[in-house]
């Protein structure tokens, strides 16, 4: 290669490591060199048979302080179920979600956790390593007590995640199974993720799914597996909900609000095409932890150390405590609060003993009022989160766009309670809550898997018009913004293999779905002893093993042979979704990939 060669770069445009471009790297003992030709992949999903590819898509929404389920049978797909009767102490809860909540000592969750019982809660949180959360928040009740109570048990977050995980895939199956012969249909299951998650934490994510047994064989057919983001799922349950409504036009931009337990996460689209129903990322969506728990964090805070009652003095204080969050803040004041209640103060009964002795003897102990000033301060730190982040949004469409959105969607557990809506209206006047709240991360879930695993080009000839008509009316995003990328420099000098990568090039840029990269190699091995190829992306390293052994390859010089038809291809399903081909068998496999952190 000629000492002046110009660098060419080829940072690899992603969309939460979704890629436009890609290049390779060398490794010890091997070099790859990049070919100039490109060839797209041509490949397209194929088209499920009326007999034999039927399955059912769940969708699992796991959250910080609750979790839901929804799913849909491939055959009706318009058609979503959610997942409802949680086991219980004494009878069965007909809700949609149930608390995020594992008692370790009873092995129990949710509902069935007692409520004088220490269960271990935002556990999820703790997917995200101590350095990446912010102070204060390590400092949450919750947070701490979870950490401590999994370090002194030996335990692993993965693993408690995958004990609870495993609660709620036994009653999935079980309830699907009321209304369909599961053991009949394969099984497509999405669990949502958050989209600020680093790479690392979705691993962990996947790592328990398997511990937990959702992809255990099953005779008819392998278990697949996909995880897909929270603001994203959310944002196709809603537009497909709204789709016939007057402000859902071509051209027309929507910024979805997702207000989770955990995350508040803000993503924007632009309507694309309404037959098919075709969405575009806007502007690059955005998340912060300051989800409904902070809320939580807030009340219990100030009921323990500013509302001058006592609950030290409680018998088992922290469990009489529970049962009183639960029953007068969680279930009842917090979410019937709306800020405009002609009632300054709120009443709530707080357990006898955290008053003194005094008010005790009075009888003045069986109720505690709170100024309705006080409980709106409770809010105050996640509705600053929520601003910026809708802010941001709005600013950025407007940079891009020269418009402002027309509709913000508020979503999500939170995104339900009337104070947010009532005050996000204030400022932006434009502000809509649809119904079913809870349960739209999980049905949107429902919605990726069925768009991932169709395409409107497999039902274009298809004879059946409600599954055609169907397929036109599920969301499909074409298109989304990059946030990160991965590179390597191309067509460089051999020396100068591994210089430093800009990271940030080509953040912000569209990056179109469905049309994966393929960048073809040839590489030059020194080591008789390799049977591996290596890709060395930013952020991962990805292996696959040589189709041709050692003695079989292309011999070019004096101890160096040569492999060519060497392909890495990325697609985008929620996450990366990489596959290589090393030889002349055109197989296509998966490949083996660690993310670094």
């Amino acid at each position: 290669m000629p000492e002046n060669t110009t660098p060419r770069w080829y940072a690899a445009k992603s969309n939460n490591f979704g890629i436009a471009e890609l290049p390779g790297s060398p490794v010890p003992q091997s070099v790859n060199r990049y070919e100039a030709s490109q060839k797209p992949s041509t490949s397209r999903l194929r088209m499920p048979s009326r007999s034999s590819d039927r399955f059912i898509a769940v969708g699992i929404d796991f959250g910080t302080t609750f979790s839901g389920v929804s799913w849909a049978y491939s055959e009706d797909p318009d058609l979503i179920h959610e997942v409802s009767h949680w086991p219980a102490e004494s009878q069965n809860k007909d809700e949609i979600q149930v608390p995020t909540i594992y008692d370790v000592a009873t092995n129990n969750f949710g509902y069935m956790v007692s409520q004088d019982a220490l269960p271990i809660r935002w556990f999820k949180l703790l997917l995200i390593d101590d350095k990446y959360v912010k102070y204060d928040l390590k400092s949450c009740e919750y947070l701490y007590d979870a950490k401590w109570r999994l370090e002194e048990r030996s335990m692993d977050v993965v693993g408690l995640i995958a004990d609870y995980l495993r609660k709620i895939w036994q009653h999935t199956v079980s309830e699907i199974s009321v209304q369909v012969d599961i053991d009949a249909l394969p099984l497509r299951v999405a669990i949502t993720v958050p989209a600020i998650w680093p790479q690392y934490a979705r691993e962990k994510m996947k790592a328990a799914a398997k511990r937990a047994g959702m992809l255990e064989y099953r005779p008819i057919g392998k278990t697949v597996l996909q995880l897909v983001e929270e603001p994203e799922a959310a944002a196709l349950a809603t537009l497909f909900e709204r789709k016939n409504y007057p402000e859902a036009s071509v051209g027309e931009i929507f910024v979805v609000c997702d207000c989770g337990g955990g995350t508040v996460d803000t993503i924007s689209y632009r309507v694309k095409s309404m037959e098919p129903f075709c969405l575009e990322e806007a502007a690059k969506g955005d998340g912060k932890l300051c989800g409904a728990f902070l809320i939580d964090d807030a009340f219990e805070s100030w009921m323990q150390n500013r509302s001058g009652l006592r609950f030290s003095q409680c018998h088992a204080p922290k469990n009489e405590f529970r049962i009183f969050v639960n029953e007068e803040w969680e279930y009842t004041m917090k979410r019937a609060f709306t800020g405009n209640e002609m009632n300054k103060e709120f009443i709530v009964r707080p357990p006898a003993k955290a008053f003194s002795k005094f008010k005790r003897v009075r009888g003045q102990s069986d109720s505690y009022s709170i100024k309705g000033e006080t409980v709106r301060q409770f809010y105050d730190k996640t509705l600053i989160g929520i601003r910026q982040l809708i802010n941001d949004q709005r600013r950025e469409i407007r940079r891009k766009h020269n418009r402002e959105p027309k509709k913000i969607l508020l979503v999500g557990g939170l995104g339900s309670s009337r104070y947010i809506y009532n005050r996000l209206q204030e400022e932006h006047q434009n502000v809509l809550q649809p119904t079913r709240a809870w349960s739209v991360v999980a049905r949107g879930a429902v919605i990726s898997v069925l768009r991932n695993t169709f395409s409107s080009r497999d039902f274009a000839g298809t004879q059946d018009y409600k599954l055609r008509q169907t397929l036109h009316r599920l969301p499909e995003v074409s298109a989304r913004v990059s946030r990160f990328n991965y590179g390597v420099e191309s067509g460089v000098p051999l020396y100068r293999v591994f210089p430093p990568v800009d990271i940030t090039k080509d953040r912000g840029d569209t990056v179109h779905d469905r049309n994966p990269v393929t960048h073809n190699f040839t590489e030059y091995v020194k080591d008789a002893t390799a049977t591996k190829t290596y890709f060395n992306i930013l952020l991962c390293v990805i292996g696959c093993e040589y189709e041709v052994p050692w003695e079989q390859m292309h011999v070019i010089a004096p101890g160096v042979r040569m492999v060519d038809g060497i392909s890495l291809t990325m697609r985008f399903q929620g996450e990366p979704k990489w596959s290589a081909r090393v030889g002349r068998n055109t197989v296509e496999r998966d490949v083996d990939v660690q993310y670094t952190k």
